[in-house]
């Protein structure tokens, strides 16, 4: 993420560039040797706007920034782990730089602590830990995009080049799932071993006990972007566009808070997927773990169970140095929410009818 910030100041600094090399050519300045861009002009007020509407199909890719990533760094993220997804955008043009736009959106997201640097703290910790997770989004949106030149006279009218802005709110289904280990804590084979199991059903963080609810699997978003949009023969457009959402659940990944007491988890499946830091091999690369150039050694640590009887698990010295046995030891960070990007490439659609003859520019 890091390395992304750069890049979107640089874009933004190229669609500005870009912009005014638009307004310079086509004569929206104060200079008396041009005159202003009169490609059918109408008023802002709403009468003689030339609305029109699209329809837009993108590949998008998404990326996420939670607990699961390489660091702990809030703008983390794991770019091996991305993947394609699909979408489908409608928007309706009401204003000669603006229109409302509905948004379907399907992608996945993953991230796995095998990944994080094991040779020094703090990343160490995250490798020690040995969680991960993958989970698929389906997101519907509605919003507003802002175009940084007015697209005055309608399709026929439009520019070359236009960046754009957009933000809106959203609503999501997600469902975050691990591979469940080959063996429980107590070190029994898992009738699950090798499957992928939905981890919000489990309360892999206490989240059942004492009252509790589970995480929503709907949430809410807040998504906002930039993009820029070219103009191509006909009918069509084609668009590329940045989109962060910002969310109001740390639970993506399965991972907000601290260990909870495993003693008091109802099965031995919950148990073995909410503390995984002494498995010898990384289930999704399956490799073997190597912790600070030795292999996983592990600390006994106990607890009762229903019937009375102590079980002993493993860990690995515990991400957060706590004896999770007892809830407190740090799993994951509560701090700060989840988010996601999607980048997308979309051919979008324009309905009626659009002259095949170059906009004249007088």
């Amino acid at each position: 993420m890091k390395k992304l910030i750069p890049l979107i100041a640089l874009l933004i600094l190229a669609l500005c560039t870009q912009v005014y090399a638009q307004n310079r050519k086509y004569g929206m300045n104060t200079s008396r040797k041009q005159t202003a861009y009169r490609g059918g002009r109408v008023g802002h007020g709403g009468i003689g706007i030339k609305r029109y509407s699209t329809v837009g199909l993108s590949l998008n890719a998404m990326n996420y920034f939670g607990d699961i990533t390489p660091t702990p760094s809030r703008f983390s993220t794991d770019v091996a782990y991305t993947k394609p997804g699909i979408g489908i955008t409608y928007s309706k043009v009401f204003h000669p730089q603006a229109a409302w736009r509905f948004g379907l959106n399907y992608g996945t997201i993953s991230g796995d602590d095998f990944n994080a640097d094991n040779s020094a703290p703090p990343t160490q910790y995250l490798y020690l830990r040995n969680l991960h997770f993958k989970n698929s989004i389906l997101e519907l949106s509605w919003g507003i995009e802002f175009n940084l030149i007015p697209n005055n006279g309608g399709a026929n009218n439009r520019f070359p080049l236009n960046p754009y802005l957009f933000l809106g709110i959203a609503v999501f289904k997600h469902n975050p799932q691990a591979m469940a280990p080959e063996f429980d804590l107590s070190g029994n084979r898992l009738p699950e071993a090798g499957q992928w199991v939905d981890l919000q059903p489990l309360g892999t963080e206490g989240q059942n006990l004492d009252g509790g609810k589970p995480y929503s699997l709907i949430q809410l978003a807040l998504p906002v972007g930039l993009g820029v949009k070219v103009r191509l023969p006909n009918n069509f457009d084609a668009h590329f566009e940045i989109g962060f959402r910002q969310l109001f659940t740390d639970y993506l990944d399965d991972v907000g808070g601290p260990y909870p007491n495993l003693s008091l988890l109802d099965s031995d499946l919950a148990r073995a997927m909410s503390e995984r830091s002494g498995e010898t091999t990384a289930v999704l690369a399956q490799q073997e773990r190597i912790y600070n150039d030795a292999p996983i050694t592990s600390t006994n640590w106990g607890f009762k169970t229903s019937d009375g009887s102590t079980v002993s698990y493993r860990v690995g010295g515990n991400y957060g140095y706590d004896n999770i046995a007892e809830k407190g030891g740090v799993r994951g960070s509560s701090a700060q929410k989840d988010l996601y990007i999607i980048t997308q490439l979309r051919l979008v659609y324009i309905f009626g009818q659009v002259s095949r003859k170059k906009a004249k520019f007088r």
